[in-house]
C-alpha cells in the first residue's frame, strides 16, 4: 500500500538553517517522492520532511538515500539512508532449518511448517527424503500449493522399526516455484534413546589404600538405578556428585602417572549377572583440568570367575582413549562381544602436559553400559562317534559355561544331564562323551547355557 512518513530534521545551531533542497538516490528511489518540506528550521528546532512511498512493481528488499542540502558550513548536504523490505513478488518459501524427534523410539509424525511469504502462489512440486534413515519416514499430507501470503504443513511419519538405539540422520527437501530457493532443507536432529545396564555396586582401590577424593558411586545415580538420562545423554551433572578422582599421591604437584604407581587405581562395576556387553559410555572428568584419564583399559569377569577374577576366563582387554569433555557422552564399542557380571575400569594415563593445570591426581566422569544384542548362539557344529565316544562340537562364547544333555528317544525317557558347567573354550568348545550306553543306534545331544 501507498505510505506516508516522516523525517525529522533538528537544527542545533545559533542561526537559522535553510533548506535548499531535497533529492532521492538509490536503487529505489524512483518509489519515494517528497510531498513537502520546511524552507527554514529556527535555532535549536526541529521540522519534518514528509515523503511517500508507492510499493507497485517492487518486491524484497527496498533500499534508497534520501539527501538534504543546506546552509550548514559543516554538512552542507546531509543523507538519510532508507531501508525496507516487501514481501516478494513471486512465492516465497520459509521453512524451519532443524526438525527434532521426541527420543521416545515410539512412531511418530512431525510437522514442518511451511510459510509462503510472497505475493505469488507457491506451488509445491515434490518433497524429498535423504540420508542414511530415509527408510523410517514416509510424507503422510504433503499440500500441493499454498496461496500468496498464507501458512500451510507437511506431515512426515517416523516408524523406528528396524533402528538401534543412537542418532537418526534424515534431511527433508522440499522442491517448489521459488525462484530463490527452488529446493528447501530441513535437517532431522535426536535420536532413539538408550537402555543401560543397573549396577548394583561400584566398588575402588587406589595406590593409597582405597582414599578416594570422590567416592565411585557417584558415577551412577545409585546402585540399581543405572544411566537413564534421555538422547543425547549429555552428563547428568558436574563436580562430586558426579565424578570420581584419586587422592594425590605426590603431595598435589606433577604428573600422577610419574612415576607410574606400583599399584594402578580400578573401579569394579557390577552388573548383578552376566550380560552381554559391546560398548562402554564414558563422560570426562573436567573440561578444564588435566586430572581426567585420557587412556583407560577394561577388563572383564563372569559370575563364576567373581570380582576378582578378571581374566580367568575372558582374555579380552581393549583400551580406549577419550576426549576432554565432560559434557557429552563419548561411546567405545568392542571389537568383540563379552559376556560378563563384572568390569574392571583402569585409568592407564591423564592430561597431564596437554591442558594443565592439574594432573597430580586420576579421574573419571560418568560411566555406563548400553544394553547390546551381542551373539549368544549356541550352534552344534559337528558330532563325530568314535568307538566308544561321541564328540560333540559347538559354537561357543569366551568367558561362560554350558551344561550338556543327551536323549536317546527325546521323549519317554527325557534328558539326561552330562555336564552342568563345562567351560567354554572360546569361539569352538568340544564335549566328548565318554558313556555311551552300549547297543544304543542313535543319540540325541542338547546344549544350553549353563543355569537355564
Amino acid at each position: 500500500m501507498t505510505t506516508d512518513f516522516t523525517i525529522s530534521v533538528f537544527n542545533s545551531g545559533g542561526l537559522e538553517l535553510a533548506i535548499s533542497g531535497t533529492n532521492l538516490i538509490g536503487p529505489n528511489a524512483t518509489a519515494f517522492s517528497v510531498l513537502g518540506a520546511p524552507a527554514i528550521i529556527d535555532p535549536t528546532s526541529s521540522a519534518d520532511i514528509t515523503l511517500q512511498f508507492d510499493p507497485a512493481g517492487l518486491g524484497g528488499p527496498i533500499s534508497a538515500t534520501l539527501q538534504i542540502t543546506s546552509n550548514d558550513p559543516d554538512t552542507p548536504t546531509a543523507e538519510v539512508l532508507i531501508n525496507s523490505s516487501l514481501p516478494a513478488l513471486g512465492p516465497d518459501i520459509l521453512v524451519p532449518a532443524e526438525l527434532a524427534l521426541t527420543a521416545g523410539g515410539l512412531a511418530e509424525t512431525l510437522v514442518i511448517p511451511v510459510d509462503n511469504l510472497g505475493r505469488a502462489q507457491l506451488d509445491i512440486a515434490s518433497i524429498n527424503i535423504t540420508g542414511p534413515n530415509k527408510a523410517n519416514f514416509v510424507v503422510t499430507i504433503p499440500p500441493a500449493n499454498i496461496a500468496a501470503l498464507s501458512s500451510d504443513s507437511v506431515e512426515i511419519t517416523f516408524d523406528p522399526a528396524g533402528l538401534s538405539p543412537g542418532a537418526i540422520s534424515a534431511t527433508f527437501q522440499i522442491l517448489s516455484n521459488d525462484p530463490d530457493t527452488p529446493t528447501a532443507e530441513i535437517l532431522l536432529s535426536g535420536g532413539i534413546a538408550e537402555s543401560f545396564y543397573p549396577i548394583s555396586s561400584v566398588t575402588s582401590a587406589t595406590e593409597l589404600g582405597g582414599s578416594d577424593f570422590y567416592l565411585a558411586t557417584n558415577l551412577i545415580q545409585g546402585p540399581g538405578t543405572g544411566f537413564d538420562a534421555l538422547w543425547p545423554h549429555d552428563a547428568l551433572g558436574f563436580a562430586q556428585a558426579f565424578a570420581w578422582v584419586t587422592d594425590a599421591p605426590n603431595g598435589g604437584a606433577g604428573d600422577y602417572f610419574a612415576p607410574v604407581p606400583a599399584v594402578r587405581p580400578n573401579m569394579v562395576f557390577d552388573l548383578g549377572s552376566d550380560v552381554g556387553l559391546g560398548e562402554i559410555s564414558f563422560w570426562g572428568y573436567s573440561d578444564d583440568n588435566a586430572n581426567g584419564a585420557n587412556l583407560f583399559g577394561l577388563r572383564f569377569a563372569t559370575s563364576a570367575d567373581g570380582p576378582n577374577g578378571f581374566g580367568t576366563s575372558i582374555s579380552y582387554s581393549p583400551e580406549f582413549a577419550p576426549i576432554q569433555d565432560q559434557t557429552q557422552r563419548q561411546s567405545f564399542e568392542f571389537d568383540q562381544g563379552v559376556f560378563a557380571r563384572y568390569v574392571e575400569w583402569v585409568p592407564l594415563d591423564n592430561f597431564f602436559g596437554i591442558n594443565p593445570p592439574g594432573g597430580d591426581r586420576v579421574g573419571a566422569g560418568e560411566i555406563a553400559f548400553a544394553v547390546r544384542a551381542v551373539d549368544n548362539e549356541i550352534t552344534i557344529l559337528s558330532i563325530a562317534r568314535g568307538a566308544d565316544d561321541v564328540t560333540l562340537t559347538f559354537k561357543s562364547r569366551d568367558g561362560l559355561s554350558y551344561a550338556i544333555f543327551r536323549s536317546p528317544d527325546l521323549g519317554e525317557t527325557g534328558w539326561q544331564e552330562l555336564d552342568d558347567s563345562f567351560a567354554s573354550q572360546g569361539d569352538e568348545t568340544a564335549f566328548v562323551d565318554f558313556n555311551v550306553p552300549e547297543g544304543i543306534q542313535r543319540m540325541f545331544y542338547q546344549v544350553r547355557n549353563a543355569g537355564e
